[in-house]
């Protein structure tokens, strides 16, 4: 994060479960928005960090018990 990003600190207000709802909120959502528009679209601006996506990338595969085969198939769908 940047010095003036609005975010620096604001993970220490927010709960575990929290953090679940929105990020599950925000799956949903996408995984809908990609449907709706027929094809895959820009989860995020260039002002995440590479760092901050795998995080969260690496997060999501895992909590799915996911493998590097299924995410090989899902990622083979293309865009």
């Amino acid at each position: 994060m940047s010095p003036s990003d609005p975010l620096d600190g604001a993970a220490a207000g927010v709960s575990p479960a929290q953090l679940r709802t929105i990020i599950g909120a925000a799956v949903r959502l996408y995984a809908a928005s990609c449907e709706a528009a027929g094809e895959e679209l820009a989860p995020i601006e260039r002002d995440v960090s590479t760092t901050e996506a795998m995080t969260l990338a690496c997060a999501l595969v895992r909590s799915q018990n996911l493998n590097a085969f299924d995410f090989a198939m899902w990622f083979s769908r293309g865009k």
